[in-house]
């Protein structure tokens, strides 16, 4: 344990003590006006404007933090849109690079599963004023319609590799496995049938960061990706997964896209993750 977890846990440990004083519906009472009281913000500067974000938790703060750092080939891919383009954000998380785009006249609509990060993608949508740009649906993409479970690893608000599907105990990723902590009822769709259920335009763009399913994704999306109007799709995906990613990037190729950038930050050369890429298709 670090000095500075140790300090903090004492403070933590004292402010309990100090309400306590009080009574214990008076100390709930404290407390809880304490947490929307102090609720953190952290404000992004971006050549877009500011955006603020509402970090509940270190990862979110985190992911703040990291907007312009943690994936520069996502902010690039996205500089590259059009004013009034149309991007779908599938596994937003808080949604960072959903708030990047409706900053920069982007529409979006933002798919996020996570309960937990579904709250703080809406609530950086509300506290940003950008609810005309942001359409966010808390649900989850495959290959067909479904009601299912996530599996999640992390039950920490901004978490990630959780995975759709069957209930489950662990979760393959990146050659490791994954306890799963928690899992969370869900309703799932395919691309298709989602477009075709409620009426809503193909995207201009597809972003897809699900941490394990998006072979299935881009194969419940085979009619979309046919439609003219999706000029790119990015894809993060394990370069050690050759067999896997040839079976994305086919149905790609045979829709019409050609792989035309497959990039990384620096920080990640080295170190577990030195084999996820985001992959950018554009339409020939």
């Amino acid at each position: 344990m670090t000095i500075k977890k140790k300090i903090f846990d004492t403070g933590i440990t004292a402010l309990r003590f100090c309400t306590g004083l009080f009574g214990q519906k008076n100390k709930h009472l404290i407390l809880s006006n304490m947490v929307e009281q102090l609720s953190p913000y952290y404000i992004q500067k971006t050549r877009y404007g500011d955006i603020t974000f509402f970090c509940f938790g270190e990862i979110p703060l985190y992911r703040a933090e990291s907007l312009l750092t943690k994936e520069p080939e996502t902010i690039e891919w996205i500089d590259s849109f059009e004013t009034g383009d149309i991007l779908w954000d599938i596994g937003a998380n808080v949604g960072c690079y959903t708030l990047y785009a409706a900053k920069k006249g982007v529409f979006v609509k933002a798919f996020e599963p996570s309960a937990a990060n579904y709250f703080l993608l809406q609530k950086n949508t509300e506290i940003n004023r950008l609810d005309s740009m942001i359409q966010a649906f808390c649900i989850a993409f495959s290959d067909v319609s479904e009601t299912g479970y996530l599996n999640m690893s992390s039950i920490q608000m901004g978490g990630a590799i959780n995975a759709f599907g069957n209930a489950a105990k662990k979760i393959e990723f990146m050659e490791d496995s994954w306890e799963v902590k928690f899992q969370q009822g869900m309703l799932g769709f395919s691309i298709d049938e989602f477009i075709r259920i409620f009426q809503v335009p193909a995207p201009n763009h597809i972003k897809i960061d699900v941490d394990g399913i998006e072979d299935k994704i881009i194969r419940g999306a085979r009619q979309t990706l046919q439609d003219k109007r999706v000029k790119s799709v990015l894809i993060e995906i394990d370069d050690n997964q050759t067999e896997y990613n040839a079976g994305i990037t086919r149905i790609l190729e045979d829709a019409g896209f050609t792989l035309s950038s497959k990039k990384h930050a620096p920080m990640f050369d080295a170190g577990k993750f030195a084999s996820m890429y985001n992959c950018v298709f554009t339409r020939k």
